[in-house]
């Protein structure tokens, strides 16, 4: 796999968020480990490597069935907003890739996280200038490993997914991106064998020296 090439034309460039270009898996993990002690539970496993917060509000209720589910998206949403709130930092490589892409092509990010936490991240960095879109779980009918995220990602560019990279980094992630029908490069060892190519980080060698041309007609 990893003698793949990326494409040498591209319509648009499609982003995973978190542990991708943003190191924030580590606030969900947090989140979780804290709900969990704070009702007397053991969090060991519980966090999801490219899942949604529903995915996680439903294995808290099978832990403690009989919970009242608003009350656990509720406050399963204020710990994950207050590690989120601390600060996130880009991964390494993202901001130089994101100026880069962003300078000949339309970009997006296509996130399993809420929608509001893709946006209030985005801005944090002050990325917003960069992306075409961002999207979250409530921007789509069904989160990733559906390709709708990334459906959703491309038509907001105005573009052929089949045409479109995508950057992932987990399973779930990139089971969503290679039903969608584009080109999937997988960050890291989470995902390896699940996409086109797969590089330990975005300073692979191949993603710094990649400069794709557009497709002459562009659109969808």
């Amino acid at each position: 796999m990893n003698d793949v090439a990326l494409p040498p034309r591209v319509s648009a460039v499609l982003f995973d968020m978190d542990d991708t270009l943003v190191d924030s898996e580590r606030a969900w993990f947090a989140a979780v480990d804290l709900l969990w002690r704070e009702s007397g539970g053991d969090p060991t496993g519980k966090g999801m490597l490219g899942g949604t917060l529903a995915d996680l509000v439903e294995r808290y209720l099978e832990d403690f069935p009989g919970t009242d589910q608003e009350w656990v998206e509720r406050r399963l949403g204020e710990l994950l907003d207050a590690h989120l709130d601390a600060g996130v930092d880009p991964m390494p490589g993202a901001p130089e890739l994101v100026r880069r892409l962003s300078a000949g092509f339309p970009i997006t990010v296509a996130s399993n996280s809420p929608s509001h936490i893709v946006e209030a991240v985005v801005r944090s960095l002050g990325w917003e200038g960069y992306f075409r879109a961002w999207l979250g779980t409530e921007d789509v009918a069904l989160p990733k490993p559906a390709p709708d995220l990334y459906l959703a990602a491309a038509r907001s560019c105005g573009v052929d997914i089949t045409r479109c990279v995508i950057f992932e980094d987990s399973p779930t992630g990139a089971s969503a991106g290679m039903a969608a029908g584009a080109f999937v490069v997988t960050v890291g060892s989470a995902a390896v064998d699940r996409g086109h190519l797969n590089v330990d980080s975005l300073l692979d060698p191949r993603i710094v020296n990649w400069h794709p041309q557009p497709w002459e007609d562009n659109h969808a």
